[in-house]
């Protein structure tokens, strides 16, 4: 029996693994400035790099992006980001552990 609540616990995890894929891969796709940002624990974390409160101790932060003329990180423009792993976060509550301390970066192809 510990065999098959194994089993189902690793399925759940690969399916919140790869939401957590689609959900970044959107957001690069909808930012094409975009080069990359992480999540990170507050205590880990500056103040000049954290951007947005997540949940609880989690944090946007690092939100780098091609600098464009006239284009600047704006506190809105982490709001969007923010926006979408909040949803995520909301809809599968496991993410948490797969978003803190990760840094995502665009994959350049």
């Amino acid at each position: 029996m510990k065999a098959l609540d194994d089993r189902a616990q690793n399925l759940q995890r690969e399916s919140v693994a790869t939401e957590l894929a689609t959900r970044v891969a959107a957001i690069f796709e909808r930012y094409p400035m975009l080069c990359g940002f992480s999540v990170q624990e507050r205590s880990t974390v500056g103040k000049d790099r954290a951007m947005v409160q997540l949940e609880g101790e989690l944090y946007l932060a690092d939100v780098s992006v091609i600098t464009l003329p006239g284009f600047r990180v704006t506190q809105e423009f982490c709001n969007q980001m923010a926006n979408v792993l909040l949803e995520l976060m909301e809809e599968e509550p496991d993410v948490s552990d797969l978003l803190s301390g990760r840094t995502f970066a665009r994959t350049v192809q």
